[in-house]
């Protein structure tokens, strides 16, 4: 089930990124050739109109291929390729995407906020919301969203409610197992939880909020989406500033990224905690999306609006040889990182 829920969340952004362009591109009078969902090799495709709609093997990504894209050539009319319109319709058609992600977190969060959104409260719910791979609590069947009714050291109840501090302090002060009472899906159990590591070490790995559900007017609600997803993207680009500074400064923030296998586990996780949760995570991979294709990298919608406006500025036309090399070995280097990423996933993961 993760795994369709994560198909279905890539499906969303990345369908809703591509009909940016598309949509623009269209309005502007340029050849839509293909829009695609995945990466090749194609699994299927049909054909509407002028432009071949395609659904590809590796669903983490999608593309829509504009005539002219990469220079003039002879797939359409001069007049109906991209190379062939002016900066602003072509700055319009890149921008399109991560305008339409950022519309998509809005309208989520919103919706969220409208049906109730689980948010973290001093009256909450004491509700998991982090399970380590690996560790004793998920060893025990314990999984993110259940909401825990006690903690207990030799038949002694902590005070509620409990916290994750509470849970900390009784790992560290008992030599042996933890009982915790739960509630998965209306029917409560009790488990007891042998802590892994000694000392100050010990730990049984989950992390536990107060959570109740926050519901508001569609005003405040719209208010508060829009708040949230300039939150949201403004911590992307803070992290995306650590990581480059990290290459310098040998900091750790490259450990904490995640890559398709570690965020189809996050989406398992939200959708675990709730609907309206799932519905704000996937607003947060909406915006991730759109910040990651504008930043100026090559082969992201960024690195060709930087073509694109320098081109004007100068009002020369680089050489599309040059800019196609550039923008493939961007394109290469994203791939490195994927697979780099991926592999960081199986090793946290399994």
């Amino acid at each position: 089930m993760t795994i369709i829920i994560f198909i279905i969340v890539l499906l969303v952004t990345v369908i809703v990124h591509e009909w940016g362009h598309f949509f623009i591109a269209r309005k502007s009078g340029m050849t839509v050739e293909e829009f695609g969902f995945g990466i090749p090799p194609r699994l299927f495709s049909w054909k509407k109109g002028e432009t071949l709609y395609t659904i590809n093997l590796l669903p983490i990504g999608g593309f829509v291929k504009i005539a002219g894209e990469n220079g003039i050539d002879g797939s359409a009319p001069v007049e109906k390729q991209f190379e062939s319109k002016p900066w602003y319709l072509k700055s319009a058609v890149l921008v399109a995407g991560v305008v339409c992600n950022i519309l998509l977190a809005i309208f989520l969060f919103t919706a969220a906020y409208t049906i109730g959104m689980p948010v973290a409260t001093d009256t909450g719910t004491p509700t998991i919301v982090s399970v380590v791979q690996g560790s004793p609590s998920e060893d025990a069947g314990l999984t993110v969203g259940d909401t825990i009714t006690s903690v207990s050291v030799a038949g002694k109840t902590l005070a509620e409610p409990v916290s994750t501090d509470d849970v900390h302090t009784a790992v560290m002060n008992s030599d042996g197992p933890v009982t915790v009472t739960y509630i998965h899906f209306g029917k409560t159990s009790t488990v007891d939880i042998v802590p892994s590591g000694k000392g100050t070490s010990r730990i049984i790995g989950l992390a536990i909020e107060p959570v109740s559900n926050q519901r508001l007017p569609l005003p405040k609600a719209f208010i508060a989406a829009a708040q949230q997803t300039y939150s949201v993207g403004t911590q992307i680009f803070a992290t995306l500033g650590s990581l480059i500074a990290g290459i310098f400064h040998h900091n750790d923030t490259a450990k904490s990224l995640v890559g398709p296998v570690g965020l189809a586990h996050e989406v398992g996780s939200a959708a675990s905690i709730g609907f309206t949760y799932l519905l704000a995570f996937t607003a947060m991979i909406s915006v991730n999306l759109a910040v990651i294709n504008i930043m100026p990298f090559p082969a992201l919608d960024g690195g060709r609006l930087v073509v694109v406006l320098l081109e004007a500025i100068t009002r020369r036309k680089f050489s599309q040889n040059t800019v196609g090399i550039i923008h493939a070995a961007g394109f290469i280097l994203l791939l490195g990182l994927m697979v780099f990423l991926t592999v960081g996933d199986v090793r946290r993961l399994f």
